[in-house]
């Protein structure tokens, strides 16, 4: 994990149109600061077999887990050390709820888990956080956050921005290519420190995959799965992500494991995952 205190002069955060703001989101803090979040699911981010696609879960996932971490770390910060994803089945679905709980509060390392259910209660899926914990960054030293207990938008968009057609392209992720996924480094898929959000590495992971899987298993194809560890702040862009399989597909034609390396402008490898990649 990179030190993430290595600090430049900063726009305000979130700017207006900030991956975040993008997802209905809305969160409700309890007596022990242990969170549930909601995430409604929209055409704009949902995948081919119903539910929101990986990328916009692990946005959602990521900024939970951070608000939780940030909370527990205090007076220290925290910043995504990596992060696994797994998606069920669920065909479509209104919005995903997510459990946010604490596993482990270390010196220098904390582990967070999240539960995902439907709106209607059924299982959807579970993902798994650990944050490295590290002295609280200078321009956030004065940072408060919303930890009101009733259930509030995490991040809403202002009034008059209009709603995103389309979540990837709105936010500038372009697959040229099967299996590569780039975006350029705006404000708008930064983190707190001006580096690529961590959500928004999983995004860019997801859509390579994703398109990788769409050439070779057909165009219905989604990421199911994601374990990505982050090995460097993605501080110059533009970003690329490059997915490669992992063998041929499964013998029945309908899955694919899939690594996908992300690198910076400067070739720096920033974030390495491997994923499942299915056709339903």
């Amino acid at each position: 994990m990179p030190d993430p205190t290595d600090e430049r002069p900063l726009p305000p955060y979130p700017p207006a149109r900030h991956a975040m703001r993008l997802l209905d989101v809305e969160i409700e803090r309890d007596t022990d600061g242990d969170l549930r979040g909601w995430l409604a699911a929209r055409p704009e981010i949902d995948r081919p077999s119903g539910g929101p696609r990986l990328g916009a879960v692990a946005v959602f996932v990521d900024a939970l887990g951070g608000f939780r971490s940030i909370s527990a770390a205090a007076p220290d910060w925290a910043f995504t050390a990596d992060l696994s994803i797994h998606l069920l089945p669920t065909g479509p679905v209104d919005e995903l709820v997510a459990d946010v709980l604490v596993l482990r509060r270390g010196r220098r390392t904390l582990v967070v888990e999240v539960d995902l259910a439907t709106d209607d209660g059924r299982p959807a899926g579970a993902a798994t956080l650990s944050f490295a914990v590290v002295a609280r960054p200078e321009h956030l030293v004065d940072v408060q956050f919303d930890e009101s207990p009733q259930r509030h938008p995490l991040s809403p968009l202002a009034p008059d921005e209009p709603r995103p057609v389309d979540y990837l392209a709105d936010l500038g992720v372009v697959s040229p290519a099967p299996g590569i996924a780039t975006v350029a480094l705006t404000p708008e898929v930064s983190n707190t420190v001006g580096a690529l959000h961590g959500g928004m590495h999983t995004a860019l992971v997801d859509e390579a995959a994703a398109s990788l899987g769409r050439s070779l298993l057909g165009p219905d194809a989604e990421t199911v799965d994601v374990h990505l560890a982050f090995l460097e702040l993605g501080r110059s862009g533009p970003l690329r992500a490059e997915a490669t399989p992992v063998g041929p597909p499964s013998p029945d034609g309908d899955r694919l494991t899939v690594e996908v390396r992300l690198v910076d402008a400067d070739g720096r490898l920033c974030s390495y995952a491997t994923t499942e990649v299915v056709h339903r």
